[in-house]
């Protein structure tokens, strides 16, 4: 308002100035029309054009000018008059355009001299007045927030696809295509090439495909969608370790597991950004990639590969800066499709890219029952986790043949509490079902997570080859994220009597792998890798396989006998570390599935991403 008066009282003295010299013009018309046509000749157009001559200068004044003197020193006035009148139009120009953000420098430098502006200095002010109004109209648009992390290249990162270019984009849509095949050969040779513990290796000696997804991002006017679906083995692999199908009707497996992405909401124009998605999304608990093309190896450890992949809720994404995005979910549970028990579960991830070299991401979860039970399921067992990851590029050198290293280190800690009562286990023994994040007690088992990992990557000429070594280890007594070997098509829902998860069985495991990568193309991966697995108790698939010879029906999900015992078999006696903490298994006229502690695998794979 205060720009405003000011330029009000400009105006004002302004049009208050022009009605005087109107006013004096006039005045001197009047004074002049008495005189000789010599005094009436004077043209208006010259007022402006240049000065008059001052009366006297020449020898001899004449008769008119003598006879009228009154009326030419009133138009010597009245030129003068105009004159200063300029000027101070002038001035008041200035004035204005200085309050309206600063007046050309030139046009300054005349008015400060107090020299009247020529007819050049006013064709230079109106465009760089023009020029000034632009540059103001600029500075009062509000600037467009910075896109998040996009101030840095970010391929690098170990969870993150590396391609740097689209293959094809539109306004509407983005699309992304992604195809992975590979081919397990484990030093233990399963006669039924069946392998356990992973969520990325399911077979030996064969050629299988892992993915094959179709899909892509939809965006128009702040509303956006993904979809991806999926195909090959994880469509039904993954689905396999959720239990949450097993509470209530409708088969939700059936329902979801050829989609591994499928999310809708709005994109609020607040600070950098902000997203509101419900449906399915990946998960990064554990920093590696649900998608092996993204990932610096092709196994990775406990801690990413028992970690969900997915999560079905809501998420709510918000950028408060270009460095920062803060996450919170509302989902049904840990890797579920539906819920286990009574409530929701709830999380969230923190992730900050402060600099070009350095990311550090923060994912928590909390509240969910995750534990199947009997009946409707709430167990009354809830869980807790956080998963940390820092990565660092610590050598950055593209002209050098080694041009890049980085690390990355995550840790994990997690537990569940709660639960009543007992039940009877498969070998008659009785299970105490209620859990803590402490210690065992003669009515309550201790129930915990514990793991980390670490990898470093390097990259050779100009990122066509790479070379990744790492490993991690992880502790879960209680064996609730220990991935369920499919012994005789055993799932999460089934549970298997040859390998427990009973509350306080004990599970200890690390591993190790080398991997090395040709990447040709940004859009292209040939993979090579060796990693060896160790467990304190048996558990990869050894020789003699994990599916029973007499084994009538085939493994499906769900399959109401799967997991179930082979007639015939016998527990006895054992060891505490064993696959069944306290007995052994004896096949007698039955089946015991061949478990070992070691698995040593060679692992080959091609993978691409559109």
């Amino acid at each position: 308002m205060k720009g405003l008066d000011s330029t009000m009282k400009i105006g004002t003295k302004f049009t208050a100035r022009i009605s005087l010299s109107i006013l004096v013009l006039a005045m001197g018309w009047i004074g002049v029309s008495g005189g000789k046509a010599e005094a009436q000749s004077v043209q208006p157009q010259r007022l402006f054009a240049e000065a008059p001559a001052v009366p006297g200068d020449s020898a001899a004044p004449s008769p008119a000018a003598s006879a009228k003197p009154s009326a030419t020193n009133a138009t010597t006035e009245v030129l003068k008059e105009l004159e200063q009148m300029r000027a101070r139009i002038a001035e008041l120009e200035a004035q204005l355009k200085a309050q309206q953000g600063g007046a050309p420098a030139v046009v300054n430098a005349a008015l400060t001299n107090g020299q009247p502006a020529t007819a050049e200095s006013s064709s230079l002010a109106k465009p760089a007045l023009h020029e000034s109004t632009q540059q103001e109209a600029k500075a009062t648009q509000k600037p467009e927030p910075a896109v998040p992390f996009a101030y840095a290249d970010w391929t690098w990162l170990n969870g993150n696809a590396r391609n740097k270019d689209a293959v094809w984009d539109s306004k509407f849509f983005t699309p992304e295509i992604r195809f992975d095949a590979n081919y397990i050969s484990s030093f233990n040779h399963p006669q039924d090439d069946t392998l356990g513990g992973s969520t990325e290796t399911f077979r030996s000696n064969e050629v299988q495909i892992e993915q094959i997804s179709f899909g892509g991002d939809l965006h128009w006017e702040n509303v956006r969608a993904r979809i991806l679906t999926m195909g090959g083995m994880f469509a039904v692999t993954t689905p396999r370790n959720d239990a949450s199908p097993g509470r209530g009707q409708w088969d939700l497996r059936g329902a979801y597991k050829y989609f591994s992405e499928a999310n809708a909401g709005y994109h609020f124009n607040v600070n950098h950004g902000l997203n509101v998605d419900a449906g399915i999304f990946v998960s990064y608990i554990g920093l590696f990639s649900y998608y092996n093309f993204d990932n610096w190896a092709y196994q990775p450890s406990y801690v990413s590969s028992n970690t969900p992949w997915f999560f079905n809720g809501v998420r709510i994404q918000w950028f408060p800066t270009d460095k920062l995005k803060i996450e919170p979910w509302i989902i049904n549970g840990w890797q579920s499709y539906g819920r286990l028990g009574s409530k929701p579960g709830l999380g969230g991830q923190i992730l900050w890219r402060p600099k070009p070299w350095l990311s550090i991401v923060s994912n928590n979860y909390g509240m969910g029952e995750d534990t199947l039970g009997n009946g409707n399921g709430q167990f009354g067992r809830s869980r807790i986790h956080t998963d940390n990851s820092v990565e660092v590029k610590y050598y950055d050198r593209p002209e050098k043949f080694l041009d890049k290293m980085a690390f990355s280190l995550t840790g994990d800690l997690g537990c569940e509490y709660g639960g009543k009562g007992t039940a009877t286990g498969a070998q008659g023994q009785t299970i105490i079902l209620n859990t803590n994040c402490f210690h065992d007690t003669p009515n309550s088992r201790k129930q915990t997570f514990a793991g980390w990992m670490a990898y470093n990557r390097f990259w050779f000429k100009k990122d066509i080859y790479a070379l990744t070594v790492g490993g991690g280890a992880m502790d879960n007594p209680g064996r609730y994220l220990t991935l369920l070997p499919p012994i005789n098509g055993a799932d999460a829902i089934t549970g298997s009597p040859y390998f427990t998860q009973n509350p306080g069985d004990p599970y200890k495991a690390w591993d190790a792998s080398l991997t090395f990568d040709w990447m040709p193309r940004q859009y292209i991966t040939f993979r090579t890798e060796y990693g060896y697995r160790h467990a304190n108790v048996p558990y990869w698939s050894g020789r003699g396989g994990i599916t029973p010879g007499d084994n009538t029906l085939t493994s499906t999900v769900p399959n109401p006998n799967a997991g179930s015992i082979v007639p015939g078999t016998l527990f006895v006696p054992g060891s505490f570390l064993s696959p069944t903490p306290g007995f052994r298994c004896v096949a007698g006229t039955g089946f015991c599935p061949d478990l070992r502690n070691d698995e040593a695998a060679l692992r080959f794979a091609i993978m691409v991403k559109f």
